[in-house]
């Protein structure tokens, strides 16, 4: 029973220590909707090493009913700030926020499983909602990898294929990802403060008093949109409505399917596959760089086997001002060339004038990359991973 007694204070001691190792600041402890909740959070750089990135996990629980939100943010020289606004839709009461300090940054481990001595170098290709970022990764000798140091907001694709493409087979890695921030941990650091939403005189329950149940949080409390469709729509229709935005939407537009398309599979490259496929668009590549007055020509180069500088140039109809993007984001030729075939959910022409895109009288190329509610079950080479939460965010029931 002593025992029992003796082992209940350490608890109860270890449990202060973490909450006295954290310094929470806040704008507010009563917010209106539309205001924003700003939080600074200090963890002692006694506890941290030097010049390390930590993790802030920000758990949300509305008191009084069973629903729960979480975020997370980076932690540089043991601070972290951070501003949600509070959306209308957010219903009046207590709410808890459980503030945790992870000791480790966002970092995502790899291992490619059907591995063999000439993946040891991949291509990696990170589309998010701000640029495309081209890497190369080196793997150890048994396929094993480690990317640590990028920070990102949100979400973003990682896309990789090896850096020695064999035509047809050029992107076929089956990859496992795993990102230790979204598994179980354990907290270094804790801390609880309770916040009012609305108008209404509520009384606050101390901080104390809240048991923070980890538990709460297994579920994203996010339901799936449901739309009904009066006919039945193919995939890529589907694809262009959601992921397409109007700029990038025309009447007249070309969508050549990626899904299921067993014959691209057989090119090298996007721009191979396309020509011949829409009338009136030439795809020309050279080690000769044609003349400005056919064609215009990218500044991009890549090179092949002989080191020869080879030559992209296209044209459809009245055009010779190519646009290229990938997630409706302009790139480099280079970049579009090296997008990896499997992963192409719709390529889409634009015929001039473009109006979003550069030139006197321009048209766009776009691919977009296929998203994991559009894949079938096969080799993995494209993961969506969260990232951290932008500094300023908008809380939604």
């Amino acid at each position: 029973m002593n025992k029992l007694i003796l082992l209940s204070i350490l608890c109860c001691i270890r449990l202060n220590a973490f909450a006295d190792s954290i310094d929470i600041k806040i704008n507010s402890s009563q917010l209106l909707r539309g205001e924003s909740l700003q939080f600074e959070c200090t963890y002692p750089t006694y506890l941290n090493r030097p010049k390390s990135i930590l993790t802030l996990h920000l758990w949300i629980e509305d008191l009084n009913r069973l629903k729960t939100w979480k975020f997370r943010y980076p932690m540089a020289g043991g601070k972290a700030i951070g501003s949600i606004k509070i959306d209308s839709s957010m219903k009046e009461g207590t709410y808890a926020m459980h503030f945790l300090v992870q000791q480790s940054p966002l970092s995502i481990y790899g291992t490619i499983n059907n591995f063999i001595k000439k993946d040891s170098v991949i291509r990696m290709i990170l589309s998010s909602g701000k640029e495309i970022i081209m890497d190369d990764i080196k793997t150890d000798d048994l396929g094993n990898f480690r990317i640590n140091k990028y920070i990102f907001e949100d979400s973003v694709n990682f896309i990789f294929t090896p850096k020695q493409k064999k035509k047809g087979k050029g992107d076929a890695l089956n990859i496992s990802l795993i990102t230790p921030v979204d598994s179980a941990f354990k907290a270094e650091a804790a801390k609880t403060v309770i916040v009012k939403i609305g108008e209404k005189n509520i009384d606050l329950p101390k901080a104390d008093a809240i048991v923070f149940n980890p538990f709460k949080f297994t579920n994203d409390n996010t339901i799936p949109e449901v739309v009904v469709y009066g006919h039945r729509k193919s995939k890529e229709e589907i694809f262009n409505e959601k992921y397409s935005s109007d700029l990038y939407k025309r009447e007249d537009e070309k969508i050549i399917s990626g899904f299921e398309n067993f014959t691209m599979m057989g090119y090298s490259t996007v721009l191979d596959y396309l020509n011949d496929r829409i009338p009136g668009l030439r795809v020309l590549q050279s080690t000769v760089k044609p003349s400005k007055y056919l064609f215009t020509m990218s500044d991009s180069k890549t090179n092949n086997e002989e080191n020869e500088k080879t030559y992209w140039s296209f044209a459809y109809r009245s055009s010779n001002e190519a646009n290229l993007f990938i997630d409706e984001h302009l790139v480099e030729a280079e970049q579009f060339i090296n997008f990896p075939m499997s992963d192409i959910a719709i390529i889409k022409i634009i015929p001039p004038p473009f109006i979003g895109g550069w030139g006197s009288n321009p048209f766009a190329i776009l691919i977009y990359s296929n998203r994991q509610e559009f894949k079938s079950p096969s080799n993995k080479h494209s993961f969506t991973v969260n990232g951290y939460t932008p500094a300023q965010w908008i809380i939604k029931y």
